[in-house]
């Protein structure tokens, strides 16, 4: 990550105002420049003498290195320095510094001491000399330089470190106002989420209400069935009577509700033994799911969803035999499960841009791929954004993978799966 600079902080039109300021009040020329001294701002107040020193590559060069410098050495002491440029004009440097890492700095000054004013000239002039200047224009300029007392120079050093500070409380309410505006987005997104989520659920457990009218009723005649069927010796017509009344049972739960893996996986049997009676030999279930999972509490109708969707979609009732497999394993701290068939396969499509789809036709009224985005949504609002449907990979006539992913353990702390 790149280190942060003033202008990540600051609006440099409000940093030339304070600047301009500064330099009305004082008559000084000033600039704020960076870590580096490179310039942030436009020279305000500026000496001709400096003006035509930084006209030319090699002496701003000078410049921006001896300008680096002394904010540095401000830097270090944490105040106010007063030094003397690499011409040996008389400069002022104070830091910014915020959360310990030093910005920049206000600088200001070019002028030249009361005092053995004749010695200062000459000093400076032979300093700048070798630059690739108008010498007679370079001493004209010299002699326009502003002479000021140490009192005034010390003065000035206060004020500066004054305005310093005031850039560093307009910094660290910037960076405030940063925090608020990123934690109100992160809120507004987890609103949002939330109220997806939510209508997921609430458009889910509606249908079920729709397909429950009087769930009593059903299991009374589904009893009375699986009775008939016993009496009359129709043992399979008793056996899907049983399953289907225990699908039923299961999908009376409530949705939010967890329940042990094993009793979804039950859950998968039964459904499958309908659907295998249906399709007789054209449909094959292998599951291997590792022993110590058996208990692990799961969302209810986490896993038969991917079933449905792959008998759906994927199977050819006059083409091969569809085998669907179901993988489940301990996967570092988390759980990953896998629903792989061997059916009519999709184009590969990115898993996000599958689920955007899903969200439309969801919103549409359609149902193609509601199933797989209404299990991803409630397992991210239950355990996380880096949990839900983390890869679906798929090929024409080759099948569908999808894969989900689950905490392994903690996330369920003081869950009742009874």
């Amino acid at each position: 990550m790149a280190a942060l600079t003033l202008h990540d902080f600051v609006d440099v039109g409000v940093l030339q105002e304070v600047q301009d300021r500064f330099a009305d009040a004082t008559g000084l020329a000033v600039i704020i420049g960076d870590e580096k001294g490179r310039p942030i701002t436009e020279p305000s107040n500026f000496t001709s003498f400096c003006l035509y020193i930084r006209s030319c590559p090699e002496g701003l060069a000078r410049c921006i290195l001896s300008d680096e410098r002394v904010g540095i050495l401000a830097a270090k002491d944490e105040k106010p320095v007063i030094h003397r440029c690499h011409s040996g004009l008389v400069d002022l440097a104070a830091p910014i510094i915020h959360n310990g890492q030093y910005l920049g700095a206000v600088l200001c000054g070019q002028v030249v001491m009361d005092e053995n004013e004749a010695e200062q000239l000459e000093m400076i002039y032979g300093n700048v000399r070798d630059l690739p200047l108008d010498r007679s224009e370079l001493f004209k300029c010299l002699q326009q330089v502003a002479r000021q007392d140490e009192k005034k120079v010390s003065a000035v050093a206060e004020l500066l470190f004054i305005t310093a500070n005031y850039i560093i409380k307009m910094i660290a309410a910037q960076i405030a106002q940063q925090e608020l505006h990123q934690k109100t987005q992160k809120l507004m997104e987890e609103l949002h989420v939330r109220t997806e989520l939510e209508k997921t659920l609430q458009d889910i457990e509606l249908k079920m209400l729709q397909s429950q009218m009087n769930p009593h009723f059903l299991f009374n005649a589904l009893n009375t069935v699986s009775r008939l069927a016993y009496l009359e010796g129709a043992e399979k017509t008793q056996e899907v009577t049983c399953s289907l009344s225990r699908i039923l049972r299961y999908n009376l739960r409530k949705i939010d509700k967890l329940v042990p893996l094993e009793e979804e996986l039950e859950y998968i049997r039964h459904y499958l033994f309908i659907q295998q009676t249906r399709y007789r030999d054209h449909l094959h279930f292998e599951c291997f799911v590792d022993p110590k999972l058996e208990r692990l509490p799961i969302p209810l109708l986490t896993l038969q969803p991917l079933i449905e969707n792959a008998i759906v979609h994927g199977f050819e009732p006059e083409g091969k035999r569809m085998t669907i497999r179901v993988r489940g394993e301990i996967f570092g701290h988390d759980v990953r499960f896998t629903v792989e068939d061997n059916g009519r396969g999709m184009p590969d499509i990115p898993l996000a841009d599958m689920l955007l789809e899903a969200q439309r036709e969801r919103r549409a009224g359609h149902t193609t791929n509601i199933g797989l985005y209404n299990i991803h949504r409630r397992l991210q609002y239950q355990f996380g954004a880096g949990y839900g449907i983390t890869e679906m990979k798929g090929r024409p006539g080759k099948g569908v993978t999808i894969t989900i992913m689950l905490p392994g353990g903690k996330q369920y702390e003081s869950v009742d799966c009874g």
